[in-house]
């Protein structure tokens, strides 16, 4: 697990290890939360051969969940991405599952108009870096030749889980939101039982 110290990335570790799944989790600094007694904890740089490949080491679906934040010096994503993705090539590993974001790569009809201009707002309202960067992290997955999913999610909530529902053509639109639970859960599905191999999926709250 890529992106366990965020909010999703807790939402993440806590559903996993309730579904009694073994976790090497990677952070970039020593955690201050607690971790379940059923997961390893690797602490180093996103872009360190030697951290990457200690989280990936034995796993057999990996999971991409960290996004840009306020403290990062710079863009990050993509960078981190294709270092995964060498990582997971040397130690013949396949499964990737990726979170992005609805707003990210290629809009497809699904994705509203109004969702369409929101994105080509923030790109012009200073933003265009970050949106660049998560556009080349989806572009690096698809070109992986790995069994990825992309997980394209709306509005994330930090509200308890209700039904979800997910899709490769799901309308998202403006209202659309999940939560992290929400989303927490069905990428813990998504990595026991695939339904999604070698594809985008839109995930929202019923």
């Amino acid at each position: 697990v890529f992106g366990a110290s965020g909010r999703t990335g807790h939402a993440f570790v806590r559903v996993a290890a309730e579904a009694g799944l073994y976790q090497r989790l990677h952070y970039r600094n020593k955690p201050s939360e607690l971790t379940p007694d059923t997961a390893t904890v690797v602490v180093g740089a996103l872009t360190d051969p030697t951290a990457v490949r200690e989280v990936l080491r034995g796993s057999e679906a990996v999971i991409v969940l960290f996004g840009p934040h306020a403290n990062a010096p710079r863009v990050f994503c993509a960078a981190a991405t294709k270092a995964i993705i060498a990582g997971m090539r040397a130690q013949s590993l396949t499964r990737l599952i990726c979170v992005t974001g609805a707003m990210i790569g290629e809009m497809p009809a699904n994705v509203s108009v109004a969702m369409r201009m929101m994105s080509f707002g923030v790109r012009k309202a200073g933003q265009q870096d970050a949106m660049a960067d998560r556009d080349e992290q989806e572009r690096l997955v698809r070109n992986s030749k790995l069994a990825y999913t992309l997980v394209k999610p709306p509005r994330l909530t930090d509200d308890p889980a209700t039904p979800i529902e997910a899709g490769p053509s799901m309308a998202i639109g403006m209202g659309s939101h999940l939560s992290r639970e929400g989303l927490a859960r069905f990428l813990v599905e998504e990595a026991m039982r695939p339904q999604y191999p070698a594809s985008s999926v839109y995930v929202r709250d019923k």
